[in-house]
């Protein structure tokens, strides 16, 4: 491994010290203080080929690891914290698994924590790739927003009374806030679709979940990599090599 994150290397990420926390939402090793609360009270349980193009991820022993969306036949994008530690070797888009062949990591993810990898496939999905909104700031706040996600390893939407799009901060300019008011994105959910519904129902990705942070053991806001400002063929991505 070519570099370490100290502290946002790790799962729990302290931010002060208060009892202030990030977590990452990959599922190779969660904590346990909190309860698993996705369930269909607020998430309507759907199978993989509803929107097949929000998918999951799995390692080389065919386990869970993550979620991830497509966004060009061959390209998904993914939180990078799930190629450094998932082992990855397949996902999951509908009924169709491709094999991963490059997976990359964006070059500032191990000095400024960018959160946000690539994952390009041996052959082309057969699926329509999601859209990507052109500019997340149009979305006002307080808007409705859906995660789509595997949090737990079930594919789930959430419903539209779960979350809030509350904004992108100065001080994280490549990070969506978004408010968890029912219940919050779980651990699997990283690398899942965040996205609005436009008028005639389709879902147009906004970011990349990534974590929710606490705080006295409370989740107060959850995060993801926007996606409309950073491109795939970019010189902003380093490869990753499992070891």
């Amino acid at each position: 491994m070519p570099f370490f994150r100290s502290a946002l290397l790790v799962l729990l990420i302290v931010i002060t010290v208060s009892c202030a926390s990030r977590e990452e939402l990959d599922d190779t090793d969660r904590t346990q203080f909190f309860p698993r609360t996705q369930t269909e009270v607020h998430f309507d349980f759907i199978e993989h080929d509803v929107f097949p193009a929000a998918g999951s991820l799995y390692n080389t022993n065919g386990n869970f690891v993550g979620s991830c969306v497509l966004v060009t036949p061959l390209i998904a994008y993914t939180a990078a914290h799930c190629i450094q530690l998932g082992d990855l070797k397949y996902a999951q888009f509908g009924h169709e698994k491709l094999l991963i062949e490059i997976q990359l990591i964006h070059k500032d993810y191990f000095t400024t924590g960018d959160d946000i990898g690539l994952l390009i496939f041996t052959s082309a999905s057969e699926h329509t790739p999601m859209p990507i909104v052109e500019n997340v700031e149009i979305i006002p706040p307080m808007f409705p927003i859906n995660t789509i996600a595997h949090g737990s390893g079930d594919k789930k939407m959430s419903k539209e009374t779960v979350f809030r799009y509350y904004g992108i901060l100065k001080a994280r300019p490549n990070e969506i806030i978004f408010l968890p008011l029912k219940t919050t994105v779980w651990f699997g959910d990283s690398g899942g679709a965040l996205v609005y519904r436009d008028e005639e129902g389709n879902c147009i990705l906004l970011g990349i979940i990534t974590q929710f942070s606490t705080m006295d053991g409370k989740i107060y806001e959850c995060g993801a990599r926007r996606a409309d400002n950073f491109n795939i063929y970019d010189d902003i991505w380093q490869p990753w090599i499992a070891k």
